[in-house]
C-alpha cells in the first residue's frame, strides 16, 4: 500500500472501488430474513458497510501518515462555516419539507434507520474525500498555494465524478441530471476541501454534511411524495431551459468561488497546522 502513496489518484480510485465492492455484499438479505422491511434492510446494510469503510479509512490514514485532523474549534473559524450553513438552508428549502412533513405515517424504525444511514454516509464521504483523498494529495504536492489548489481541485473533482454512478443506481436518472450533479458536487467538494484546510475539523464538516442530507432528503421516507414529484411536468421551452441552466451554473458556481477564495488566502501556516501530526 505504501508504494501507492506516490500515486494518489490511483490510490484514491483503488480505495473508492474497494468501498463500492463492499457495498455489493448483500447484507440486506440477512435483515430481510429476520423480519425487517425492504427499506430498513437496505438502510442497515448501508450503515454496516459505511461503518466498516470508516474503520478501514482510519487504518489507512494512520498507516500512510496522511495529514488528518478530526476536530478543532476556534470562534474565528465560524466565518468559514457560514457559506456551508447558507447552502444547507437553500438546499433544504429553509427546512420547509421537514417542517411540513407528515411524521404520523412514518414508523419510528424507518426514521431511525433513515437518520443512521445519512449519518454514516455523510461521515464516510467526508472522511474519504476530505480526510483521506485530500490528505493524499497534500502529501504529494508541495506546501504552496499552487500545491493546495491542485490538492483541493483534484479531490473535489474525484468527489464530483463519483456521482456518475447515480446514472445506474437511481431509477429515472438522466445524463443531464447526472452531469448537473457532477458539476454541483465538484464545486461543493472544492469549497468543503478548502474549508477543511482552514478549519482543520473533519468532524464539523461531517456534521454539516449530515444536516444537509438529512433535511434535503427527508422526502425519501414518503414514497408517495417521491412518485408525485417525479411526474411533475415543467415548462420545457428553450428560453426557460437556458435560464434554468444559467441559474444553475451561477448558484453552484458560488461554492467554487468561495473555495478558490479560501485557497488564495491559505498560507504555509495553515498547512503546517494541518500536517503537524502527520
Amino acid at each position: 500500500m505504501s508504494k501507492l502513496r506516490s500515486f494518489p489518484i490511483l490510490f484514491s480510485v483503488f480505495v473508492i472501488i474497494l468501498i463500492l465492492l463492499l457495498h455489493k455484499i448483500p447484507l440486506y438479505n440477512l435483515f430481510s430474513n429476520i423480519g425487517f422491511n425492504e427499506y430498513n434492510s437496505d438502510s442497515y446494510d448501508n450503515i454496516i458497510i459505511n461503518t466498516i469503510s470508516l474503520l478501514g479509512l482510519f487504518y489507512l490514514i494512520k498507516k500512510e501518515n496522511v495529514p488528518f485532523k478530526l476536530f478543532s474549534f476556534r470562534v474565528g473559524d465560524l466565518k468559514y462555516y457560514l457559506p456551508l450553513i447558507l447552502y444547507i438552508i437553500v438546499y433544504s428549502g429553509g427546512f420547509r419539507d421537514f417542517l411540513n412533513f407528515n411524521f404520523s405515517s412514518i414508523k419510528i424504525e424507518a426514521f431511525f434507520s433513515y437518520t443512521l444511514k445519512n449519518l454514516s454516509s455523510s461521515f464516510l464521504e467526508e472522511f474519504l474525500f476530505r480526510g483521506f483523498i485530500l490528505g493524499m494529495f497534500l502529501l504529494k504536492f508541495p506546501a504552496t498555494r499552487k500545491g493546495v489548489f491542485k490538492s483541493v481541485a483534484l479531490s473535489g473533482l474525484i468527489f464530483g465524478l463519483m456521482h456518475i454512478i447515480n446514472l445506474w443506481t437511481f431509477d429515472g436518472q438522466t445524463i443531464k441530471g447526472m452531469l448537473n450533479q457532477v458539476y454541483a458536487t465538484t464545486c461543493f467538494g472544492i469549497m468543503y476541501g478548502a474549508t477543511y484546510i482552514k478549519t482543520r475539523s473533519i468532524l464539523t464538516l461531517a456534521i454539516l454534511h449530515f444536516i444537509s442530507n438529512f433535511f434535503s432528503m427527508i422526502h425519501e421516507l414518503n414514497f408517495i411524495e417521491i412518485i408525485s414529484n417525479s411526474t411533475t411536468q415543467l415548462d420545457k421551452s428553450l428560453f426557460n431551459v437556458i435560464v434554468s441552466e444559467i441559474f444553475r451554473i451561477i448558484v453552484f458556481g458560488i461554492p467554487l468561488i468561495i473555495g478558490l477564495f479560501l485557497i488564495y488566502n491559505t498560507d504555509e501556516k495553515d498547512l503546517n497546522k494541518l500536517t503537524s501530526n502527520a
